[in-house]
């Protein structure tokens, strides 16, 4: 969820993300944190209490709050993917399942 929901910033039209009520209980509500988060990258976002539709909008430079979840850091590092400089509070939290992430992802991308 949180992985499409960030790319769904990049394409044209609505992304419609439902049937997911679920994410509101994990490490975090990864719903309501992610409607939070993709609205300050400048995405259009409508939360639901099962989903999210998000739309393109003009993206922005961020400083993102990752909520101690590891899931929600990954994912928000595809932002830096766009035009706009992100910063991702915390970025350790990934520790939990991939330590090494961020520097996996720079050795990838241009954003190392």
């Amino acid at each position: 969820v949180q992985t499409l929901a960030v790319v769904a910033m990049f394409v044209e039209g609505e992304t419609v993300i439902r049937n997911v009520a679920h994410n509101r209980h994990k490490e975090t509500d990864r719903i309501g944190n992610l409607a939070v988060e993709l609205r300050k990258l400048g995405a259009v976002v409508q939360e639901r209490e099962d989903g999210l539709t998000i739309s393109r909008g003009s993206q922005r430079p961020a400083t993102l709050e990752t909520s101690d979840d590891h899931r929600m850091a990954m994912s928000f590092s595809l932002a830096a993917l766009g035009t706009s400089e992100i910063t991702i509070n915390d970025p350790s939290c990934v520790s939990k399942t991939f330590p090494d992430y961020f520097e996996q992802f720079g050795s990838i991308t241009d954003t190392g």
